[in-house]
């Protein structure tokens, strides 16, 4: 019996991480229901397992539900952005400054930037989303700290989702992210930890400015239209 017990969370692992990652890639659409019948015949799995999928992404933040309701994909709104920018520029802050000691920047991280503008070539932006996140891990992981990786990565998920939205609405070219990224390499091999804080958080920033402009944008039209057909 304990061996089947076993089996069928593994089971429910492999739905709920195959699930995350349609999520926090836009394979799955930002406001999309997630009912069970939906991931049961997605990964062709039994409901139970597929209920036990939804409840574990609900209660880890990767999918929303309210009351009475399906669980949906995050639609995260403008005071998200900010919020989870501005922990970013704290967390990844404190990385850079770490790094600057070791007068190099991490080869994953380089690695990954070069990658980020092959899938821009190609206009991948899904790929685009996953290299950039994958640069910015690599600098906190190069850190040295596994609680500042930890806490760095359980945001991760939420800020692949915006870097999605800022490359699929052509929010900041590929070229203007690659000088960024290169910029904080750059200070990082120069040992100067003050530049290379100040290119990361300009980085985010920039980042964080852009989607929230565009927020304010759909809101102002929603605004008007809901004016004009009044």
């Amino acid at each position: 019996m304990r061996g089947v017990a076993l089996n069928a969370v593994s089971l429910v692992d492999a739905v709920a991480e195959s699930l995350r990652v349609d999520v926090i890639t836009g394979t799955i659409e930002p406001g999309a229901a997630i009912t069970e019948q939906f991931v049961a015949d997605r990964f062709s799995v039994a409901r139970t397992t597929a209920k036990a999928a939804v409840e574990r992404l609900v209660a880890d933040g990767f999918l929303q539900r309210t009351i009475h309701r399906s669980a949906r994909a995050p639609v995260l709104t403008a005071q998200d952005i900010a919020d989870l920018y501005d922990t970013r520029v704290l967390l990844e802050a404190e990385a850079i400054r770490r790094l600057a000691a070791q007068g190099a920047a991490p080869e994953e991280a380089i690695k990954h930037a070069v990658e980020l503008m092959v899938w821009a070539d190609r206009g991948d932006h899904d790929r685009m989303a996953g290299c950039d996140v994958a640069v910015h891990r690599a600098l906190v992981d190069a850190a040295g700290s596994p609680r500042l990786t930890r806490l760095h990565s359980t945001l991760m998920g939420e800020a692949h989702i915006c870097m999605v939205q800022v490359q699929d609405r052509n929010l900041l070219h590929a070229r203007v992210i690659d000088g960024e990224h290169r910029a904080v390499f750059a200070a990082l091999e120069e040992r100067d930890p003050k530049a290379a804080v100040d290119a990361i958080r300009s980085h985010l920033h920039s980042a964080r400015d852009q989607l929230l402009a565009r927020h304010e944008t759909i809101g102002q039209a929603s605004a008007d239209g809901g004016a004009e057909s009044g």
